[in-house]
C-alpha cells in the first residue's frame, strides 16, 4: 500500500514536472490572426511616370534683310540669341523686326487683306502679347498691334500697313546666331543675309506615353525644367522647347549625336531621341492607399471598398508594391474592410 502512495506521488510529480519544463510557445509563433479592416492612408497623387523626349532640331537659317541701306544698328553677336518680336537690326535707321510665324510673311498687308500668312501673323502677335482676332483678315486691330511690336523697337512711323520688307522671318520663337555678317557701318541690299543661326529645337514630343494615365493637364520635367505638355505627348510652345534644348541632358545628349549625318542624308532635320524625362499631373490630386484585396466588384477603373456595411465607390488610379491607390466619388472612409465574404453590394 505505501509501496503504491508512492508510485503515485512519483508520477504526479513527474507529471508536474514535465508541464513546469514544456516551453510555452512565444507569441511571435503563434497562428496568424486574419485582419478584417485595413486604416486609409490619405496623400497626394501626381502619377509620376518616366518616359523619354525626342527633340527636333533644324538645320540653321539665313537671316535676310528686306531693305537695302546702311546697317545703323544690330543684336547680332556670334553665340548670342534672338526672340521672335525683337530688332535684329537697323538699316537707314529703320528697324528690322524679327517674327517667328507659321506662314512667311512675304507681301506687305493692307487693311482687309485675307490669307494664311495674315492668319500666322495673327496668331504670333497674340503669342508675343499683342492680342488680336486669329481670323486670317487683316483688319484695323491687326495693323494697330503691328504697329505697337515696331514701337517696341523704336519706330513709330508704322501705322496704315505691314510692311513685309521690314520683318525678318524666324525658324523658331529663338535662335542662336552662328555668325553676323553685316556689322555696324557696312551696306546690304534687299534680300542678302545679315546673319546666320545655329541648329534651333523646334518640336518636341514623348516617345511613348505610358498607358492607363490619371486625367488631367500634365507637365513635363527634365533636369530642373518643367513644361507643360499635350495631351498626345507634344510640347507646343515655342519657349518650352527652347526650355527643353538649354537643359544639361539634352546638351550632353546632342554632343553625344553626330548631327552632320543627319544634315547630309536629304537635308534632314536633326533628332535627338531617349532623352528622360518624367511626366506629372500639373495639379496633384487627393487619393486613399488600401491594400489590393479591400476593393472588389472591379469593372474597367472602377468598384467599390467597403467600410462596415457601407460601400464607397472608387476609381483605381495606380497600385504600386502592394497598395492600390484608388480616388473617392466623396468623402473618403477611415478604414476598409479586407477580403471576406458578406460586404455590401456595390452600387
Amino acid at each position: 500500500m505505501i509501496a503504491l502512495a508512492c508510485v503515485s506521488v512519483f508520477a504526479a510529480g513527474a507529471g508536474a514536472t514535465a508541464l513546469w519544463l514544456t516551453p510555452e510557445a512565444p507569441p511571435s509563433l503563434a497562428p496568424p490572426t486574419r485582419a478584417a479592416d485595413a486604416p486609409v492612408a490619405v496623400q497626394e497623387f501626381s502619377d509620376t511616370r518616366s518616359v523619354t523626349v525626342t527633340i527636333t532640331v533644324d538645320r540653321g537659317a539665313e537671316l535676310e534683310a528686306g531693305l537695302s541701306g546702311r546697317v545703323t544698328s544690330t543684336s547680332c553677336e556670334p553665340g548670342g540669341s534672338l526672340a521672335s518680336g525683337a530688332a535684329l537690326a537697323g538699316v537707314d535707321g529703320r528697324p528690322l523686326v524679327a517674327l517667328s510665324t507659321a506662314v512667311p510673311l512675304w507681301r506687305d498687308l493692307h487693311d482687309g487683306d485675307r490669307g494664311d500668312d495674315v492668319e500666322a501673323l495673327q496668331a504670333e502677335l497674340s503669342r508675343l502679347g499683342l492680342p488680336t482676332p486669329v481670323d486670317g483678315r487683316a483688319g484695323r486691330g491687326t495693323l494697330a498691334r503691328v504697329a505697337e511690336l515696331f514701337a517696341r523697337a523704336g519706330d513709330d512711323s508704322v501705322a496704315d500697313a505691314v510692311p513685309a520688307d521690314r520683318i525678318v522671318w524666324l525658324p523658331s520663337a529663338v535662335v542662336t546666331f552662328g555668325s553676323c555678317d553685316a556689322p555696324v557701318g557696312s551696306t546690304v541690299a534687299a534680300g542678302e543675309t545679315v546673319a546666320t543661326t545655329t541648329g534651333t529645337a523646334v518640336s518636341a514630343s514623348i516617345d511613348r506615353m505610358p498607358p492607363d494615365l490619371t486625367p488631367g493637364e500634365r507637365h513635363l520635367t527634365v533636369d530642373s525644367v518643367t513644361v507643360p505638355v499635350e495631351e498626345d505627348g507634344t510640347i507646343s510652345d515655342p519657349a518650352a522647347v527652347h526650355d527643353l534644348e538649354a537643359t544639361p541632358s539634352y546638351q550632353r545628349r546632342a554632343h553625344e549625336q553626330d548631327r552632320g549625318a543627319a544634315d547630309a542624308s536629304g537635308g534632314a532635320d536633326a533628332q535627338s531621341g531617349g532623352l528622360p524625362a518624367e511626366l506629372s499631373l500639373r495639379s496633384p490630386i487627393s487619393i486613399g492607399v488600401v491594400p489590393p484585396s479591400a476593393v472588389y466588384a472591379l469593372s474597367g477603373r472602377t468598384g467599390c471598398v467597403a467600410s462596415g456595411n457601407t460601400p464607397y465607390r472608387v476609381e483605381v488610379v495606380g497600385s504600386q508594391l502592394g497598395r492600390t491607390f484608388v480616388r473617392f466619388a466623396g468623402e473618403s472612409p477611415r478604414s476598409v474592410r479586407i477580403g471576406g465574404e458578406g460586404r455590401p453590394p456595390c452600387t
